[in-house]
């Protein structure tokens, strides 16, 4: 059954989650008057008594102590400081409240309230800097801002729980609203609204994810609060605070890096004094295991989507050749454009006589009222700009939209838009217009190249049925054939990108081993960098994207240094199967992109390992340069111990489909090698018996290697 906002709403109130302690109303109260002293302070403390334990045994600590133990409260609050105590009372009453929010769904709930503490310094600091004197009541919204997390872990743990971990930002929104209909800053308000505090602190949970530019406006317990959740975000990032966020929340770019490092030494400090348990991890280290989780969720879940994605658009071209009438074939298009992109509504625009304005095209009855309409062919509104320069164009607030464009997103009851041009530079502009909401375009943005995929090949179709009678050039190709060229480039993709992802997917079970004995993580961090780049560049090369030229001008010898690595140190081999390289005396560079090289190696050890299920060993050596037909060339091989390869099988291995593997993609790692290295002017062989198979390929030398033509490095 579909969620709705209404039904996480009453989810929301018919949980009976805690309302914050009487005694933390009283102390945000507290804080906010000028006059507020340690007796008054130490009268509102008496009336919690574990709080009033905790306070004693942190003035008691060797951190504190400088004489003899506090007898009272009183003198327990001057040996802290009323400042240190107001924070102590914030922190511990919100945490003791909210910890018990998703614990029965086993979450690790230690980074958020490493964030959240983060946030709650950083917006006291910018308090003060913004000159807000409300600086507990700042303290708190820090501390709150992300408890709409919580509260939906909660009461939508099925729907929520896998989102728990991702990465708070706009995009994160962007799911929430999509699946939930309600965002965790929506709920968190919703929570905290029904304490009925006289403050702006509901607001200021709402509002954090609004661009700060939106803000300028905005209660200043608002903005500070959206300033010290991207403050304390950029803080443990390897790149920093940005300057113009620094300059925002009051920093110089050396104040903001100066904060930036003391912050997880502040984290520990309360963390500590109050029993919070908060990850170790700090600084640098921290944001190391930012990037992991971040590697991990590109391995895997955004990985498959975008691949899914394409292979729908793929799929969506050969559903929409069976319309051959142009109207249809345009009422197609919009409808598919709706299900691969969650458009609330779209239409396609065509160029009208004179060729200066886009007008609806294709619309289908109850939507005529907007045949009227028009949109110049000029750079005022995203449908211009998408016809003159073929690029995807958003409308996302704050952009100030255009006469026509605000028309239209009153009439799709939406706040904001996408263009896409469908024809070809050569012809009469064609434009799809999608509506949607401002998260899902933000969203949409970093898959902009599946708009652009979905463009070229919807509007080859469509401009085709505009053209009766003309051909494009598959149009002689019967079905099944287009239809087996389809289904053999998936699967050769498919098979493609799950090796790096086994690399991957090995090397976070390694990684999370090392993390747990705080060892150094570095190496691994960038061996999985690579993994993501390279099916990042496998499924950009299925869309068709425009690619930089190749590099052709691998190092030969680091290449198989590094591949038997990535194999013997991430547990991908057989427990019993050794790995080992042979380097040329003479460094060897071959003409072939680094990444194709590495893709070819990683196919055959994968092959290799899976041979030797009972053990063995893999080399891989370089030969250096060898004479073949009178020229040099780059001499590499893979041998393993196995069985061997049967004879009726070795005859036709670089065909696809001639492994006897099981699995969808059998068969295609060696046809796949063979293209690979065909492509790059090179050559590929094979010499198999029971005592074991080597697979022997020639590359051509780069440039600086080629002049020789009589070194032999053996």
């Amino acid at each position: 059954m579909d969620t709705t906002f209404s039904d996480i709403q009453s989810r929301l109130i018919a949980a009976n989650l805690p309302a914050l302690p009487q005694v933390l109303v009283r102390l945000v109260n507290h804080c906010e008057a000028e006059d507020a002293g340690i007796g008054s302070l130490a009268e509102l403390l008496s009336q919690d008594a574990a709080l009033s334990a905790k306070v004693l045994r942190v003035a008691s600590s060797p951190a504190y102590r400088r004489g003899p133990v506090a007898a009272n409260l009183e003198q327990a609050l001057t040996t802290i400081g009323i400042d240190m105590v107001r924070t102590m009372l914030l922190t511990e009453s919100v945490y003791q409240t909210f910890n018990g929010f998703a614990a029965t769904r086993g979450l690790d709930l230690r980074p958020f309230w490493s964030h959240a503490i983060a946030t709650a310094i950083t917006a006291r600091a910018i308090a003060g800097r913004l000159g807000y004197a409300q600086t507990e009541e700042a303290y708190l919204a820090g501390l709150l801002h992300d408890i709409g997390r919580l509260a939906l872990a909660t009461v939508a743990p099925d729907e929520y729980a896998g989102n728990f971990h991702a990465e708070d930002g706009q995009a994160l929104c962007a799911t929430e609203e999509r699946t939930l209909e309600i965002t965790h800053p929506e709920a968190g308000a919703l929570l905290i609204e029904g304490l009925a505090l006289d403050s702006f602190l509901a607001d200021s949970i709402r509002y954090h994810h609004e661009p700060l530019e939106r803000l300028q406006t905005a209660h200043p317990l608002v903005r500070l609060t959206a300033l010290a959740d991207a403050v304390a975000t950029h803080a443990s990032s390897p790149n920093g605070i940005p300057d113009d966020v620094a300059r925002a929340a009051g920093f110089t770019p050396e104040e903001a890096r100066e904060h930036a490092c003391t912050l997880a030494e502040q984290i520990a400090h309360l963390a500590a004094s109050l029993g919070i348990e908060v990850p170790k991890d700090t600084g640098a280290a921290l944001a190391a295991r930012r990037t992991l989780t971040q590697t991990s969720i590109l391995g895997s879940d955004l990985l498959h989507e975008k691949m899914r994605d394409l292979m729908l658009v793929s799929k969506t071209a050969e559903e929409l050749r069976k319309f051959q009438e142009a109207d249809a074939c345009t009422r197609a298009v919009v409808k598919s454009s709706v299900i691969l992109f969650g458009f609330s509504d779209a239409i396609v625009l065509s160029a009208t006589d004179g060729g200066d304005t886009l007008a609806p095209a294709a619309l289908e009855d109850g939507r005529m009222r907007l045949a009227g309409l028009s949109l110049p062919l000029d750079e005022d509104n995203i449908a211009g700009m998408a016809a003159l320069h073929g690029t995807v164009a958003f409308h996302i607030p704050p952009r100030i939209a255009s006469v026509v464009e605000d028309q239209l997103l009153r009439y799709f009851r939406t706040d904001a838009l996408v263009a896409l041009r469908l024809s070809p530079p050569q012809e009469q502009p064609v434009v799809l217009l999608g509506a949607m909401s401002a998260g899902q375009a933000q969203l949409l943005r970093t898959r902009h190249h599946l708009l652009g995929a979905f463009g070229r090949q919807s509007g080859a179709i469509l401009g085709q049925a505009l053209r009766p009678g003309m051909q494009d050039n598959d149009a002689n190709l019967p079905d099944a054939a287009i239809a087996g060229e389809f289904q053999l480039a998936a699967r050769r993709v498919a098979h493609e990108v799950n090796n790096p992802l086994s690399i991957i997917k090995n090397y976070l079970a390694l990684l999370d081993r090392k993390a747990s004995t705080s060892q150094t993580i570095d190496d691994e961090l960038s061996v999985m960098a690579e993994e993501v780049e390279r099916v990042a560049q496998i499924v950009n090369d299925f869309a068709r994207q425009h690619q930089a030229p190749p590099e052709d001008n691998a190092d030969v010898n680091g290449a198989l240094a590094h591949a038997a690595r990535i194999f013997s140190e991430s547990g991908s081999l057989h427990p019993e199967v050794r790995i080992a390289h042979h380097a040329s005396r003479e460094p060897i560079r071959a003409a072939i992109d680094p990444r194709v090289f590495n893709q070819i190696l990683v196919n055959l050890v994968k092959n290799a390992n899976e041979a030797m299920a009972n053990g063995g060993r893999i080399d891989l050596r370089n030969a250096g340069l060898v004479p073949r037909d009178g020229r040099q060339w780059v001499s590499v091989s893979v041998a393993d111990t196995g069985p061997g390869i049967p004879d009726a099988l070795r005859h036709r291995m670089f065909s696809p489909v001639a492994s006897t593997k099981e699995g969808p993609n059998r068969g295609l790692g060696l046809s796949i090698v063979h293209d690979l290295v065909t492509k790059a002017g090179g050559r590929v062989s094979c010499r198999s018996s029971n005592a074991g198979t080597v697979f022997d390929i020639l590359l051509r030398p780069a440039p600086s290697h080629a002049q020789s033509e009589s070194g032999d490095h053996g």
